[in-house]
């Protein structure tokens, strides 16, 4: 039986809970919400949460499984710092002072109200940002003799129920960059989807 919209809008906001609850991380949330638009039958968008546990099963009402992480700060001073997986809920600020700061994020917890706010600073060394598939992406950056670049590729869904990422700051002499990792994580679900019809 074809899904209808309103169980893909009762799946999204079944992983937005999920992530509220630190379940998911900022690119299985990303792809997980464009699979559920994907999603033609109930079958296909069930499985899309079917490890997740159910709203019943949900920690009660005040309680918060995951604590908050504070806002994390990186710093890179003559030299270079990379690192995988840092906490988002507070926001991240990523400092480059002839050195390199290099952050994926795509492993890394979505932060529960499903938006992040990364303040990068590039003065006279580079910012490098790795961000999944699937996330919205804006970016309010200034330069002065440095470059500013997002090549992100566009989302897909409906805005209101994907990721966003807003990158504010600026580049002195220094660049700030936003990319996807090497392998090609966007088609994971939509191959998924693909390999399931098959065998139906």
């Amino acid at each position: 039986m074809l899904a209808s919209d309103a169980e893909r809008e009762d799946m999204v906001e079944r992983l937005r809970e999920s992530t509220a609850e630190g379940r998911l991380t900022l690119e299985e949330l990303a792809e997980r919400c464009e699979a559920a638009y994907l999603a033609r039958t109930r079958e296909e968008l069930a499985s899309i949460g079917e490890d997740l546990p159910a709203a019943a099963d949900a920690p009660a009402s005040g309680s918060s499984p995951r604590a908050s992480s504070g806002r994390r700060t990186f710093w890179a001073v003559f030299g270079d710092v990379t690192h995988r997986s840092p906490g988002l809920e507070e926001g991240l600020e990523a400092n480059a002072v002839l050195g390199d700061v290099t952050l994926d994020l795509c492993a890394s917890l979505a932060p529960s109200s499903g938006e992040l706010v990364v303040a990068a600073r590039a003065v006279l060394g580079d910012v490098h940002l790795l961000l999944p598939e699937g996330v919205r992406v804006e970016v309010d950056c200034h330069n002065l003799f440095g470059d500013i670049r997002d090549l992100t590729r566009p989302h897909s869904g409906p805005e209101a129920a994907t990721p966003r990422i807003r990158v504010t700051g600026f580049g002195l002499f220094g660049d700030i960059v936003l990319d996807h990792p090497g392998t090609d994580r966007r088609t994971y679900w939509q191959r998924w989807l693909d390999e399931r019809r098959d065998r139906v």
